[in-house]
């Protein structure tokens, strides 16, 4: 082979190409769910996202934008394309870098151009397994196809990695450490994208030291400290201290000199650029070339660094999304910093139901003024009790996912007892013998065994060891699993023995079950290869070895142990593990030098090359990508955009709605930036409404929508102040009274220090001394606005009236009072919803006066029918349903639906049976029935088999419009899938019994309803028939 240079890159070029083909035919061509609609709005508009910021991602996706039609979803579709640009480079460079390791596996000269035919099949084959493999891998692909950070991290990951092998091929040239000033550049660069990229140093670092000096033990141990303590000073210095100490000479610079802001981070910035200058002057003068190097990479590092001056510059000028406003470096700091997500301590801290025992005052804070930076406080630092502490804290996330530790930690018996006594509570909320035994269980200390359990099997276990084999064994289904059940999300292999034994019966999968195309199953084949090349590369390079080794880890264990995270994470998160599994790939590459070593000795080593390359291929890319294909396939599906749309055009104009998730307010954010869908409607979201910066935004126009009617000023609102108000009962008010809201907000928005409260600690606080509230209600301007239909004008009342049923009000909660109470004060111009999917934790108790109008509840002065909740007017979500939603590709019957995006579908097919019940029992027979075929057609099973008791209903509504066959074919076929699940979940004998018991229960008692179903509608032979299988079934469970 003369020419195995060229050969070698034009293959990985070529990899390049397949990759690129594949996730252009797979792109989402529009917005799809998560951070993705926040990402493309920001990218095209260059906004700033939420912390810690991904500036660089931004600058790429707008310059990826500018090829794209404005407004229209090629904004979506090019930026999706920066992903898969990305990845297409990711799996060119794992080509380039497994053929490097193969070529020194092989001893094969790094200059040589000429290579012995056989081996170069060999380095080559590794190289192309590697690279596919990669391409088809479960959690690469899905980063993808999407605009996320992931695909770019990775590619500066790879590229960052490739080039220390370039170093290697020229490190006896002089010139040589412009590779490592290249390599501190894409580093800096790739904080801009995520910090995950800092974990490719460790690596780096080890491989310049063994391949620049003797690979001893001192000099391993000398890479290892500065492999770490680089990512120290970068993690733990240079990017959290670098606004530091720009905000420390801004505040000199503004609040002494008189100066504008940001004028002494710029002096700051000089200062910086001075002392590297001057170091590189001195270390050049002085012959110190090893420190001249450091020097050099520090300031590519910050140049890449500087990445974060657009986020600056861009919240300067006030544009639609700017998260946390950091205008300046004081706020900086809190936004590179996360501050607004707590902290999560790694080496000493409590469990998660440790008392308080202080709050200490840590470093001052400063916000910006109108004429300098103000302080506003102190950040709070809370001591817990010391008794419930522990060095390696992995339990100590003391929110709603604490219920779920004990499940993982070994306190089962914790977990089922506190759920116990909560439900004996429910039904005697007075017993005090109850809630003494609630609080001695909630109380149990947990042991450090039940910490370092929790590491291992939920940490390590659950969420890495079970990704790394959703992408190398098989992935039992993509529903999201947090209690560690054995039919949801488990890896598989395919292998009957090996997946019985594990999870229970896992063959002849009922259909209601096997429909999802999240299933997918390898056979151990991609990761017995891994193994092979993981040992075959130890035997012939061990330093290679380690060093890919140590990439393998730290982007993997290392990443689940610095993120410590909780039970019931809101989605899965293997997509933070890619970088481990890329790197694992190279290993599969490398399987293909470990069958020709061993087939070399039985025929001919070219014959081998092809013959291992080829079964390699078959084994793991082929397998891979034929496998996961339909369940990554996500052309034509429109979903985020459908749901936006639908979520806006249940809103009259003007309107202001309330979100809460990131799965009904980023795709919103992305409707009204980039394709201009309602404009007029203002979107809040409600977790982030409770920060100054938010609520300040309301103020401003953005778009079409004007400013929001607020009359609490906005200095009464600032950080600090009112983050959160108590109830206090002060005696100088009958609770059994009802107030105004306006008056109430009025108190406990007062400076005057009479309607405050005192603390333990001495400070004064507001209160809020009442919760029977009321609203006047101005009805000719509510009949004026026209959002109250004209049959329910004699129906609105004179007062809104509720008690808002809480202890506590957030300053996002007392804001979205101040707009209800505006609002109403102004006139009812801006009709005020809520998504359905927010939660009814988030509507103040003010759920008598809250509408049904399709996705969103609407306030509105006519009290709600709580029977029908809120589904007063049936004609309106009719027209919702069967004329104005979209369905984004759905009815097409072909989509792939993960689970988080099945959960608006789940909700409208629940609307579409209300409705329809409603209609088929008021003598609408037709309309019934046009709401039924319409929700089966919309979204058919073939994408997502419906809930069997909402399609027993949907055929009681068949049956009732006298539509006989329809009804019966529809309650057959529950009463078979229900009677299937049964069968299936009573072959569950001892592993995982506990976790199917439920499910078989509850379909048993469909088969039962069926049967009663069809002898109420006098369908005989049918309710025959499942009368038998009832009793059949139920004398076998």
């Amino acid at each position: 082979m003369n020419n195995f240079r060229l050969l070698n890159n034009i293959l990985g070029w070529l990899t390049f190409v397949i990759a690129l083909v594949v996730y252009t035919i797979t792109l989402e061509p529009s917005v799809s769910l998560w951070d993705c609609g926040e990402f493309i709005s920001a990218s095209y508009r260059l906004q700033v996202v939420h912390p810690p910021g991904a500036p660089l991602f931004l600058m790429l996706g707008r310059l990826f934008s500018i090829f794209a039609t404005p407004g229209t979803n090629e904004v979506a579709i090019a930026v999706n394309m920066l992903s898969a640009v990305a990845s297409a480079a990711t799996v060119m460079l794992t080509f380039w870098i497994t053929t490097h390791f193969a070529e020194k596996i092989l001893k094969i000269d790094l200059s040589e151009n000429k290579v012995d035919f056989g081996n170069g099949i060999s380095i080559l084959g590794a190289g192309l397994v590697a690279a596919l493999s990669v391409t088809f891998m479960d959690t690469f692909w899905f980063s993808a196809v999407e605009a996320e950070v992931y695909a770019s991290s990775s590619a500066f990951m790879a590229l960052a990695f490739w080039a220390i092998l370039k170093w290697e091929r020229v490190k006896t040239d002089p010139t040589s450490d412009r590779w490592i000033v290249f390599i501190a550049y894409i580093i800096g660069l790739g904080i801009g994208l995520h910090l995950l990229n800092l974990l490719v140093i460790p690596a780096i670092v080890f491989y310049y030291f063994v391949n620049k000096y003797t690979p001893s033990r001192t000099n391993i141990f000398k890479a290892a400290a500065i492999g770490l303590g680089s990512i120290a000073l970068l993690q733990w210095v240079v990017i959290p201290k670098t606004p530091v100490f720009a905000a420390f000479f801004d505040r000199i610079f503004v609040n002494g000199f008189g100066l504008p802001f940001n004028s002494g981070t710029l002096f700051f910035l000089l200062l910086v650029a001075g002392g590297i200058a001057y170091g590189l002057y001195y270390t050049k003068q002085k012959a110190k070339p090893i420190a001249n190097l450091i020097l050099l990479c520090f300031a590519f590092i910050m140049l890449g660094f500087s990445s974060y001056a657009m986020v600056v510059i861009r919240s300067i000028a006030e544009p639609a999304i700017d998260m946390n406003d950091p205008q300046d470096a004081e706020s900086l700091l809190s936004y590179i910093n996360r501050e607004q997500y707590g902290d999560r301590p790694l080496v000493y801290g409590p469990y998660w139901n440790a008392r308080l025992t202080a709050v200490e005052e840590g470093r001052t804070l400063y916000r910006r003024g109108a004429d300098g930076y103000e302080e506003i406080g102190n950040k709070p630092e809370y001591k817990f009790d010391e008794n419930y502490s522990t060095i390696l804290p992995r339990m100590g996330d003391n929110t709603e996912k604490s219920t779920y530790y004990p499940i993982w930690c070994g306190m089962e018996d914790m977990f089922y007892k506190i759920n116990d006594l909560k439900n004996k509570l429910n039904s005697d909320p007075n017993n005090k013998e109850l809630q003494e035994q609630l609080a001695i269980a909630e109380m149990t200390k947990p042991k450090f065994s039940n910490n370092i359990k929790f590491l291992w099997d939920y940490q390590i276990g659950w969420m890495y060891w079970r990704y790394f084999m959703w992408n190398f064994v098989g992935r039992q289904n993509d529903l999201q699993n947090v209690t560690g059940n054995v039919v949801d999300g488990n890896w598989i292999s395919g292998i009957s023995a090996v997946d019985n034994s594990r999870l229970g019966p896992q063959d002849n999968l009922p259909k209601f079950l096997a429909y999802n195309k999240g299933r997918n199953v390898y056979y151990f084949l991609p990761f017995l290869l891994g193994i092979l090349g993981m040992i075959f590369h130890f035997k012939r390079g061990k330093m290679d070895f380690y060093s890919v080794l140590i990439m393998f880890i730290f982007t993997g264990v290392l990443v689940v142990i610095y993120l410590n995270q909780p039970p019931m994470e809101p989605r899965e998160r293997d997509y933070t593990n890619v970088g481990s599994f890329q790197t694992f790939c190279i290993w599969i590459g490398l399987s293909v030098l470990f069958m020709v070593d061993l087939l070399k000795k039985y025929i001919n080593k070219s014959t081998a090359a092809v013959g291992a390359t080829v079964v390699a291929l078959l084994a793991a890319p082929v397998l891979m990508g034929s496998q996961n294909w339909d369940d990554h396939d996500r052309s034509g599906r429109f979903l985020g955009i459908s749901f936006a749309k639908n979520y806006l055009n249940s809103c009259e104009k003007d309107a202001i709605l309330f979100t809460n998730g990131d799965n009904d307010t980023y795709p919103l954010w992305y409707a009204q930036n980039v394709e201009g869908v309602r404009t007029d409607v203002r979107v809040i979201n409600l977790s982030l409404l409770p920060t100054e910066w938010y609520s300040s935004a309301l103020r401003r126009k953005v778009f079409d929508s004007e400013p929001l009617p607020l009359s609490i000023p906005a200095e009464k609102l600032v950080s600090g102040k009112r983050d959160y108000v108590r109830y206090f009962d002060n005696g100088k008010f009958d609770q059994n009274k009802v107030y105004q809201l306006t008056e109430v907000l009025d108190y406990m928005t007062d400076n005057d220090q009479s309607k405050m409260q005192r603390t333990q600690n001495g400070d004064l606080v507001n209160v809020f001394p009442v919760m029977n509230y009321s609203v006047d209600i101005d009805k000719s301007a509510v009949i004026n606005s026209g959002f109250v239909p004209n049959k329910d004008t004699a129906s609105i009342v004179d007062k809104l009236v509720w008690n808002i049923g809480r202890s506590g009000l957030s300053k996002g909660d007392i804001v979205v009072l101040d707009i209800i109470a505006t609002n109403a004060k102004t006139g009812w111009k801006r009709p005020i919803y809520w998504t359905t999917t927010t939660g009814s934790s988030v509507y103040l108790n003010l759920d008598k006066y809250l509408r049904h109008n399709g996705l969103t509840y609407q306030l509105i002065p006519v009290e709600a029918n709580q029977r029908m909740r809120g589904m007063d007017d049936m004609d309106l979500l009719y027209g919702r349903l069967m004329n104005d939603y979209v369905w984004g590709n759905m009815d097409k019957g072909t989509l792939n639906l993960d689970d988080k995006a099945q959960l608006v579908p789940q909700n409208l097919r629940s609307l579409f049976v209300q409705i329809a019940d409603y209609y088929s029992n008021t003598g609408k027979l037709d309309s019934a029935v046009n709401l039924v075929d319409k929700c089966f057609a919309s979204m058919p099973e073939s994408i997502l088999p419906m809930n069997l008791r909402l399609k027993a209903a949907s055929a009681e509504i068949y049956y009732k419009a006298n539509q006989m066959e329809k009804g019966d074919k529809m309650l057959n076929e529950v009463g078979e899938d229900a009677a299937e699940l049964v069968r299936y979940y009573r072959k569950f004998k001892t592993r995982g019994l506990q976790s199917v018991e439920g499910d078989k229960r509850d379909n048993l008692e469909v088969v039962k309803n069926v049967g009663q179903t069809a002898a109420r509608y006098q369908r005989t032979d049918m309710a025959k028939k499942f009368e038998a299988l009832y009793n059949q079934l139920n004398t076998a469970y």
